[in-house]
Parts: structure tokens; sequence; C-alpha cells
């Protein structure tokens, strides 16, 4: 029901030097199994099925391991470690251990066990750069962490948190002309906010961004039916399994209106909106899972939204966007002056 995922090889070689043996390998266990499911004559129901596509790159699942400043561990996930320098997270996928013999060992069970998490854990900066090679990151599955805690951090999403962890502070590295070490003993608290305002999530650590106007203005809205419109500025962009952080309208075309004592200077406005991140919509092969799933767009993500400012009492239009595809809407616009500006959320899907 959930493919052939045993189809994996075990090996006590070093798996980057026989790359190309194990591929073969792989490709011939597959193609056994297929045919065993076409020709064995105990599949009837498969009389009329065909093999649509194959993957030509094995992946991998541990090989070399890299040491960072910090090596992640099994108790670190398990009691839910708080770090200082966190800057993505993982608890989605369980802790849990595959037969290091794989398909060629049929007297023990694919995989021994899944301890599953209660909430999400941090994953530290420290584990994204090398411990002794001044100018090298990893991102991925060659992450700093031990083999067991591998096994939770491998995950492909979580593998894209870390990667653009690491590619905001390798440009930080650029920009501040340091090192990756030197990002962390200087600019964690920035390289956390930078990633929070690209819309990416850290537990326990709200977003402070002190050039964030929205925050010393008073925000108003047409109507509520949820939340309210303080949480919009609390600094977390989601809502967390215990706590909501959102504001919600009383149906369609609301506006927010944000207003300061004195007039400010601003040429773009950024809104984060909900994609209903709890909603199951992982492609998976199970179809029983899949009929639980909501194919398509989220309906609750906007898709039309206008920026206006006042001045002299007068509405004008900054910007606008239309069939948005995105959590996160930038709008940018030339520099205005002004003590307000309404956002109008005219449509969603």
């Amino acid at each position: 029901s959930c493919g052939f995922w045993w189809v994996e090889l075990g090996s006590d070689l070093d798996i980057v030097d026989v790359t190309e043996e194990n591929r073969h390998k792989l490709l011939g266990y597959l193609y056994g199994a297929w045919d065993y499911v076409k020709n064995s004559g105990k599949f009837p129901e498969a009389a009329n099925l065909v093999l649509d596509w194959v993957g030509s790159v094995p992946g991998r699942r541990e090989s070399r391991r890299f040491m960072g400043d910090y090596i992640l561990n099994e108790n670190d996930l398990t009691k839910f470690t708080h770090f200082d320098d966190a800057i993505a997270y993982g608890g989605g996928w369980s802790l849990d251990e595959h037969c290091p013999g794989g398909i060629l060992n049929d007297k023990e069970p694919a995989s021994y066990f899944h301890q599953r998490f209660e909430k999400m854990f941090e994953i530290p900066y420290r584990c994204i750069y090398s411990k002794n090679i001044d100018n090298l990151m990893f991102a991925g599955r060659n992450v700093s962490v031990t083999h067991i805690a591998l096994s939770a951090t491998r995950l492909i999403a979580i593998c894209g948190l870390v990667g653009q962890a690491a590619g905001t502070a390798a440009a930080m590295c650029m920009e501040y002309k340091t090192s990756p070490r030197g990002v962390y003993k200087k600019h964690i608290p920035e390289l956390q906010e930078r990633l929070l305002r690209d819309d990416c999530y850290i537990p326990n650590r709200p977003a402070n961004d002190g050039a964030d106007l929205a925050r010393k203005a008073k925000i108003e809205a047409s109507s509520t039916t949820s939340g309210n419109v303080a949480l919009l500025t609390d600094g977390y962009s989601r809502d967390e399994v215990d706590r909501i952080h959102h504001w919600q309208s009383d149906g369609l075309n609301p506006d927010l209106i944000l207003s300061w004592d004195k007039p400010v200077s601003l040429s773009s406005v950024e809104i984060k909106c909900d994609s209903n991140l709890h909603t199951e919509i992982q492609i998976h092969p199970n179809i029983e899972k899949r009929r639980k799933q909501r194919p398509g767009m989220p309906v609750e993500l906007v898709k039309k939204v206008s920026v206006e400012a006042e001045a002299n009492g007068i509405w004008k239009e900054l910007a606008e966007v239309d069939n948005n595809l995105h959590r996160l809407i930038k709008l940018n616009f030339s520099p205005v002056r002004t003590s307000r500006i309404r956002v109008n959320l005219k449509e969603t899907y």
C-alpha cells in the first residue's frame, strides 16, 4: 500500500565509492519484484498495470558523517532541547531504524521501530558548518547529527529548511566577510530574523524585527470571526498545535488599516497568508490516506490583495497581486510617506 520502499540495499562497503554498482543491484531487485507481480500468476489484478517510470539515482540514507561544532543526538530530539541558535525544526517524522541488511536480509523486519514526537524539535545552526574546515557548510542528510538522530532529520522537507538556513548564512558570510562560525558568534539573531521574515518557522523563537513598522502601528479590521489583529504582530507566522496566531475575517473582501501617530516612510508590505498547514496535502501512495487529503490550492489562501496609502484624505493604490500562489506575498512599490495604509483582501481560493 505504500510502495516497495523496502527495496533497500544494505552494505558494509563505502556507498559513495560503489554508487554505480549499488545502482545496478537496486534496479535488478526492483525489476525482479515487478516481474514477480506481473508474471507469477499470483496477482491477476496487475494484468493491466504498466511500469510507468523508474528513478535512476539511488537515494542514500546515510554515508559519510560530517562533524560540526555541535552533533545533534537522540536525547536532544526526544527531550526537545532548546538551542539559542536554532534555525530549523523537525518532528513530522519519527525516529526509526531500518534493517542494515536491506532486501537481502529476510530474517529481520525491514524497519525495527518508530518513536514518534509529540511536538517539534529544534535543529541548531552549529550542526550545519564544519568544526575544522573554515569555509565549509553542509545542509541536508550530511548535517552534524548522530546515526539515530539522522533518522528523524533526513526527511526532504527538513533538508529544505536546513538548506534555506545554510543559504542565508552563506550570504551573510559574504556580506560580513566572515566565516560560518563567525556568523554563529556574532550574527545568530540576525540570521534568525532573516529566516523568520522569509516565512520560516523556528520553535520557541518569535520574530522581533526592529524594522517591522507594523509592530508600531495601530491595526484595525473591518470584521473578525477568529483570533484578533493583535496576533498579526506577535512574531509567529502560523498557528501552533495549542496556540493560534492568526486573524480571520468574517467573509470576503475585508480590509486591514494600519495607522501611525506620525507619518512613516515605506516601500513594501509583506503578508503571510493562511495556507492551512494543518491540512494533509502530502502525495501518498496509500489510497486510503489519499481519500483524506484535499487536492488543489488551499481554499484559505489569499488569491487577490491590494495595498493603498492615504494622503490628504484620499486613498491611493500602491500595489496589487492577483492569482497569488504563495503564503508569503511581497508587495513592493515606490517609497511613500503616510500615516495610514489599507490592505484590501479581495479574494481567496
